[in-house]
């Protein structure tokens, strides 16, 4: 009897050790061994087929599957990941947004020591600004007494996750079969007059409207296009110089660009009801093939595609310039979406961290997961960048490899325009000149008294 016991607690030991190599957790072992999993979650419903495509070739480079687990929306995400990170049952690997000091630093290893420079000098740019901890956010931290006790242990130059993607706004797509029945070409226009001339062809043939956009949030024009324009239009400093009341909107070199949004507003080729529409309406609308163009950002791909449409139905281009502009093509400084971080307690660690690391900076894996997410990577692909898909290398092209147009205006972007009150009455002129309520010059003057008055009371 005593054997039969020793035997059957062996037995309950083995299974039991078994159970805990396929857990959340992760399991033993060195990369390559045949039959080792990782497991990882995901809030993002569109980026499951890129994940698949990278795990599969992860799985064929290394023999270790990747299972992919995805709970949505958002807040259910963050819910599940705190109570799995109470309970020390994180997966391996963790997919989050791109930020630094969200208090997951808590549950997530700590990559500066262990993240070596060949591999943080293959991503683009400014592609690790929001994950690293940064000297203002410490002070910030240190002095805020609502700052959690995860945040205030951070350091400088800590980082808890590698960029796994990039996007950016200033960009529009256009449906090609509504353009082509209109004998219009299926192509990126050269000048925002010829943008204009597509919309007018696609207006004539009475099937769509020329433009949809989330026209319900006032200053989304002047976010995603107008400053896009007027920075084309003047270069960095003339929208500097705006921006800091050192010139006026009715001046000629900033007039054109509100007159841009009359144009379109006095030729009937915004959608009807514009104003009413937010940015899920507005591709709602676009995929319904309501409108010939919508203007969004490069995210705004992965959204059509999970309304029905088909990327070979699709162009994408950046914000084209008005004629005459100082800058030819507009290029935009990319930032950083989303992260893969890795589970501190995670009996996998080693190879949940090569994972990642293959997954963020290897030219295969990155363009398989973009093409299969539309999205674009944060590794700087080079000449692989030829293998992703049409429209995302559109979007990719369109974003700065050094510091762009908007990084020098975006200084006082940043720091007054929404300071500055002369421009929330300018997001509401914009309105006003959709309805044709309001001409572009007088809308400029509107925004020029506001100024001046607002300058004379000290504000």
């Amino acid at each position: 009897m005593r054997k039969k016991r020793i035997a059957l607690t062996a037995a309950l030991a083995a299974t039991a050790l078994l159970a805990s190599a396929c857990s959340g957790g992760g399991n033993e072992g060195s990369a390559g061994e045949a039959g080792k999993q990782l497991t990882m979650w995901t809030w993002k419903v569109a980026y499951t087929p890129g994940f698949e495509a990278a795990a599969k070739l992860y799985e064929e480079k290394t023999g270790i599957k990747v299972k992919i687990e995805t709970f949505t929306p958002d807040d259910t995400y963050r819910q599940k990941f705190q109570a799995a990170a109470n309970s020390k049952n994180l997966p391996d690997v963790v997919h989050w947004w791109a930020t630094a000091g969200d208090s997951i630093e808590g549950s997530v290893l700590e990559l500066s020591g262990e993240v070596k420079e060949d591999v943080m000098g293959k991503f683009v740019g400014t592609a690790m600004d929001p994950i690293r901890i940064t000297q203002s956010q410490v002070d910030s931290w240190a002095s805020d007494k609502n700052a959690t006790t995860v945040q205030k242990s951070l350091k400088v130059g800590q980082f808890y996750g590698l960029p796994l993607d990039i996007g950016g706004f200033f960009t529009f797509y256009g449906n090609k079969k509504l353009l082509e029945e209109a004998g219009v070409k299926a192509e990126a226009p050269k000048t925002w007059e010829e943008f204009v001339s597509m919309m007018e062809a696609v207006k004539a043939k009475g099937s769509a409207s020329g433009l949809v956009f989330g026209a319900k949030l006032p200053d989304l024009w002047e976010n995603w296009a107008g400053s896009a324009l007027t920075i084309m239009h003047g270069g960095p400093q003339a929208y500097t110089d705006l921006l800091e009341r050192k010139t006026r909107l009715s001046d000629p070199g900033n007039l054109p660009v509100v007159q841009a949004m009359e144009t379109l507003a006095q030729k009937d080729l915004l959608m009807p009801g514009i104003l009413s529409t937010d940015i899920d309406g507005a591709d709602q609308a676009f995929a319904a093939g309501k409108a010939a163009f919508d203007l969004g950002g490069s995210f705004t791909m992965s959204t059509l595609l999970a309304m029905g449409m088909s990327p070979d139905d699709i162009i994408t281009f950046p914000v084209p310039p008005l004629s005459g502009s100082k800058i030819a093509s507009w290029t935009t400084d990319p930032f950083t979406l989303t992260q893969l971080s890795v589970n501190k307690d995670s009996k996998s660690r080693d190879d949940a961290l090569d994972f990642i690391q293959f997954m963020t900076t290897d030219p295969a894996a990155a363009v398989a997961f973009a093409n299969g997410a539309y999205t674009v990577p944060a590794v700087d692909l080079g000449a692989d960048s030829a293998n992703l898909d049409a429209n995302l290398k559109s979007i990719s092209d369109a974003f700065a490899k050094e510091p762009g147009p908007y990084s020098e205006a975006a200084p006082a972007i940043n720091s007054l325009r929404g300071k500055h009150k002369e421009w929330e009455v300018y997001a509401q002129s914009m309105q006003s000149i959709i309805e044709k309520k309001m001409t572009a010059e007088q809308a400029a003057k509107k925004f020029d008294e506001t100024l001046e008055k607002l300058e004379a009371s000290g504000n």
